[in-house]
C-alpha cells in the first residue's frame, strides 16, 4: 500500500469515526430531550390541576390579586409544555432514518395548512415535487404558516406558497403580508430559543430554527428576504424532483 492509500484510508476511517460520533451524539440527544419531557409532564400536570381546582374553588371571591396570580401560573404551565415539545420535535429531526423521495409540494401544503388550521394558505399555481422527507416538509411548512399567521396579527392575512425551478433545484417560497423584518434581525430569527418580541407573542422560539434544521437536514438551504413594512418571504432550495 503507497503512502497515498494509507493516508486515504485514514482518511476514511477518521471521517467514518466522526459521522459515529455524531450519530451517536444526535441519539443521546433525542433519548435526553424526549426524557426529560416525559419526566417533567407528571409536575406539570400536577401544576395546572391543583391550579384549576384553586380556580374553582376561589373563582367567585372578590380577589383581583388571586386570580391574576392563578392566571399567572396557569400560563408559565402552558409555556414550560410548549418548550418541552417543541425541543422533543426539533430533537428528532436528525435521530431518525431519513429516505430522500420525491415529495408532491401540493400535498405537502395542503396538510400543513390543515394541520395548522389556516385557511388564509394560498399555493401559486401548481407546485412541483421535490427531493426531500414528507413528515419533515410538513413540520417545515406548518411552523412557517404559524409564523406567519402569529405575527401578521390583521384580519385578512394572505400566506402565498410559489415554487420555481433553477439549476435543477427547486426554491420554494413561502411569503405573508405581515409586519416584515429588519434586515438586521433576519439571521436571528433562525437561531434557538430566539424571540424577537419575547413574550408579546405565543410560542418557544424553536419554530424557524427547526425549519432551517430540517432543511439542512435534506442538504438544502433556508433563508429569509424581508423588509418592514412589506411582509416577510422565508424561502428554502432542495433538489427538483424531475
Amino acid at each position: 500500500m503507497t503512502d497515498l492509500d494509507t493516508s486515504l484510508e485514514t482518511e476514511r476511517r477518521l471521517r467514518l469515526e466522526a459521522e459515529e460520533r455524531l450519530r451517536r451524539a444526535n441519539a443521546d440527544f433525542q433519548e435526553f430531550a424526549t426524557r426529560i419531557a416525559h419526566d417533567l409532564r407528571e409536575p406539570l400536570r400536577t401544576v395546572s390541576s391543583y391550579c384549576q381546582l384553586l380556580a374553582n374553588r376561589f373563582g367567585n371571591a372578590d380577589d383581583e390579586d388571586a386570580a391574576l396570580f392563578l392566571r399567572y401560573i396557569h400560563d408559565a404551565v402552558e409555556r414550560a409544555q410548549t418548550l418541552m415539545a417543541g425541543v422533543v420535535e426539533y430533537s428528532t429531526i436528525e435521530g431518525e432514518q431519513r429516505r430522500p423521495a420525491s415529495v408532491d409540494l401540493n400535498a405537502v401544503v395542503s396538510d400543513a395548512a390543515r394541520r395548522a388550521g389556516q385557511d388564509h394558505v394560498h399555493p401559486q399555481g401548481n407546485l412541483p415535487a421535490v427531493i426531500g422527507d414528507y413528515g419533515l416538509l410538513v413540520n417545515v411548512m406548518r411552523h412557517l404558516f404559524d409564523n406567519a399567521m402569529k405575527f401578521a396579527q390583521r384580519p385578512d392575512v394572505f400566506i402565498a406558497v410559489s415554487a420555481r425551478r433553477q439549476d435543477g433545484d427547486c426554491i420554494v417560497a413561502v411569503r405573508d403580508n405581515g409586519p416584515g423584518i429588519d434586515p438586521a434581525h433576519q439571521e436571528r430569527v433562525f437561531g434557538f430559543f430566539r424571540r424577537l418580541h419575547g413574550r408579546e407573542y405565543p410560542g418557544a422560539g424553536l419554530g424557524l430554527a427547526y425549519c432551517r434544521k430540517a432543511i439542512d437536514v435534506l442538504g438544502g438551504r433556508m433563508w429569509l428576504e424581508s423588509k418592514p413594512g412589506e411582509g416577510a418571504t422565508f424561502l428554502f432550495r432542495l433538489p427538483a424532483a424531475d
